[in-house]
């Protein structure tokens, strides 16, 4: 009879044993199963370029900022194309840039897109600090028409010189556009 309890009990160990092993691969199994349900991260594979050149617009709100050079980050809508060309006479108000779609998916999720402008160097009012790069970060919907615009809005911004329009999801640069620039008074 000791023998038989003995075995009992040691046929119970095992059996406890075989579950406590299994447990971790079945909660493993069950979280993979979960993270699977889960719907992936909205992703930009690609930016295409519907248009560029020298742009009007309506400012819908303006504020400082001192990560663009001329301190100054609008928010427009009503965008229209004037002339398409990467040759830009400028004056105030003159402004460039592109029209483009995100592609990726899902399509009509929003993602955060970087708009950089390399330009020749300007003073940062506000910072005093001098710039030749300047960023802001926008939230844009993929497959949606946006714009990525740089506006003269300051007798101190209107400098002469390359200008380069870039667009970065993630920090990789998507697409890019070149104007060159010649001021007019």
């Amino acid at each position: 009879m000791k023998q038989t309890r003995t075995g009992l009990l040691v046929l119970a160990l095992a059996a406890l044993l075989a579950l406590a092993l299994a447990a971790p691969a079945g909660a493993a199994k069950a979280q993979r199963k979960a993270q699977a349900a889960q719907p992936a991260p909205p992703k930009v594979t690609g930016i295409k370029v519907l248009e560029f050149g020298i742009y009007t617009s309506t400012v819908q709100s303006r504020e400082k900022s001192p990560t663009i050079a001329d301190g100054i980050k609008d928010r427009a809508r009503d965008f229209k194309l004037v002339r398409k060309s990467t040759l830009v006479d400028a004056r105030l108000g003159t402004s460039i840039g592109m029209k483009y779609v995100l592609r990726g998916a899902p399509k009509g999720a929003s993602v955060p897109i970087e708009v950089a402008v390399r330009h020749p160097e300007m003073v940062n009012p506000e910072t005093r600090e001098a710039m030749t790069r300047s960023t802001a970060t926008f939230e844009r919907v993929i497959g949606q028409p946006e714009h990525a615009v740089w506006s003269f809005d300051t007798p101190e911004g209107l400098v002469p010189g390359e200008y380069v329009i870039e667009l970065l999801f993630e920090g990789q640069v998507m697409v890019q556009k070149e104007f060159r620039v010649a001021v007019r008074r």
